[in-house]
């Protein structure tokens, strides 16, 4: 352990892991007065491309000390293609975390406030006498009086998978100007092949990153897969990569990390949205409010709990079974009417934290939005996935 680490046994609060359910934790503790370890192998930005809706991230920033015109690039319009419903652009604006400005500065609030970095990992946790304990991979151990785990979740068996590559800019005829590419489900629909549309962000050097999608898949979709389909469409529009390929590989029915010693952020909390694999807006919102808890001597395990309410959970976990089995077509005719809906109402249907009585209205609004034989095929999907719930129960 490096000699600038704190005592072992002088802790209020050990974070496990720097990413940004983490590293937005640490720094709200470490802000609010609390002594706080940050324990992760390394701090250098976050590679992967973070995005959220322009009003989570408003929600966000204030509480985490962040300037909102510097932590983001926000995009107007944000635009949705399907072949049943044409081309939607919605109200509600998009934005891409700066991640270099967002990590540097949440690092720089938590060391300022006397926040202290601890290079290694967190191999285990356990309670003693009244105080958690982070056990370190090299041996070592931080006592604490509660260890925040924010290591990640469990692989799942479903994920969302891409296959982005950077291109020369502007790319008017896939992109709009100034504007987010949320979902294309036209420019990559094949018959013939899973469903997959192409997203797409303007970026700040005046590239754009454009990326294959499969939005959920079990098994998931091979990579390769995703990478050739982006390819064709590239060469279709005269296009050539112009960086590094970026891979996304998220878990959307990972569960979260077991009960025992800790309180787990982030995708160890279940927080990454079942049907969509969005969860850095939830994860950034949770940081200052399992700071305040703890500030107050409050049970943190409250406020994560409050995050993601079970019930909740559990319709977004069975809109993720509707999802996984439809194909090109019957997805695409998903989302066209899923777009149609009022903003307030799809809205509340992509945040985690949403009472489930809001999810519900949604998912019921969705389905009688669908053309007839779309929501004849989803009753038999919903009859399916219930029959084998309960056959799994049982067995």
């Amino acid at each position: 352990m490096p000699a600038a680490s704190p005592a072992p046994d002088d802790l209020d609060v050990v974070v496990a892991g720097a990413g940004p359910a983490g590293l937005s934790a640490a720094a709200a503790c470490a802000a609010a007065g609390l002594r706080t370890a940050l324990v992760a192998p390394g701090t250098r930005p976050w590679p992967a491309t973070y995005s959220l809706w322009a009003d989570e991230l408003d929600a966000a920033a204030g509480p985490l000390g962040l300037d909102p015109a510097t932590a983001a690039t926000r995009y107007s319009p944000t635009v949705v293609r399907t072949a049943a419903g044409g081309e939607r652009r919605l109200s509600r604006g998009y934005a891409r975390l700066r991640n270099d400005v967002v990590h540097a500065a949440l690092l720089d609030r938590f060391r300022a406030s006397g926040g202290e970095v601890v290079t290694g990992r967190v191999a285990g946790m356990l309670a003693d006498g009244g105080r958690e304990v982070a056990v370190l991979a090299d041996g070592g151990r931080l006592t604490a009086r509660v260890v925040l785990d924010a290591r990640g979740g469990g692989p799942g068996s479903a994920q969302q998978r891409a296959w982005g590559e950077v291109v020369a800019g502007p790319v008017p005829d896939l992109v709009p100007p100034g504007g987010a590419l949320l979902m294309d489900w036209a420019a990559l629909a094949d018959p013939a092949l899973p469903p997959a549309f192409l997203y797409g962000l303007p970026l700040d050097d005046g590239t754009v990153l454009l990326e294959a999608t499969s939005l959920a898949a079990r098994p998931p979709l091979p990579l390769a897969g995703l990478r050739d389909r982006l390819a064709a469409l590239l060469a279709a529009h005269g296009l050539r990569p112009a960086g590094d390929a970026e891979r996304v590989a998220i878990p959307l029915d990972g569960a979260a990390r077991g009960a025992g010693a800790g309180t787990r952020l982030g995708a160890a909390a279940g927080l990454v949205h079942p049907a969509t694999g969005y969860s850095v807006a939830s994860s950034l919102r949770l940081g200052p409010r399992v700071a305040a808890a703890l500030a107050g001597g409050s049970d943190p395990h409250r406020v994560v709990r409050a995050a993601r309410p079970r019930a909740t959970a559990a319709l977004l976990g069975l809109g993720l079974e509707v999802l996984l089995p439809l194909d090109a077509a019957a997805t695409d005719a998903f989302f066209a009417a899923f777009f149609t809906l009022p903003e307030r109402t799809w809205a509340a249907y992509l945040d985690v934290g949403s009472p489930p009585a809001a999810i519900a209205a949604a998912m019921a609004r969705v389905f009688a939005a669908l053309p007839p034989a779309a929501r004849a095929r989803l009753l038999r999907d919903v009859a399916r996935t219930a029959g084998r719930r309960v056959r799994i129960r049982r067995g």
